[in-house]
């Protein structure tokens, strides 16, 4: 990326290049060329920040869920709000 910096940089100082259009294309080819990969770099990057990131969510996930003592506490309260409900339905009919 730094590499790209400077180029861009001494692409506008140099007079040489604005003389030449061969040179003028050769040196901003190899400047597109080099800001194309770092691009696709950059791209892959958040690619795998972005699949790190799923993966810690997934781990998270199965630390809580996969814990018995929380899957069954969560039974038992899911059980206890269905047993409510049933209760206070009875109570409200006439």
């Amino acid at each position: 990326m730094g590499i790209c910096a400077v180029m861009a940089w001494f692409g506008v100082q140099t007079l040489a290049l604005r003389n030449s259009p061969t040179l003028f294309l050769a040196y901003w080819g190899v400047f597109f060329v080099l800001f194309v990969v770092v691009l696709y770099c950059v791209l892959l990057d958040l690619r795998y920040i972005r699949m790190q990131h799923a993966l810690g969510e997934r781990q998270a996930f199965q630390d809580i869920l996969g814990d018995e003592k929380f899957r069954a506490a969560l039974r038992q309260a899911q059980q206890e709000a269905n047993q409510r409900e049933v209760s206070e339905k009875n109570r409200n009919r006439p």
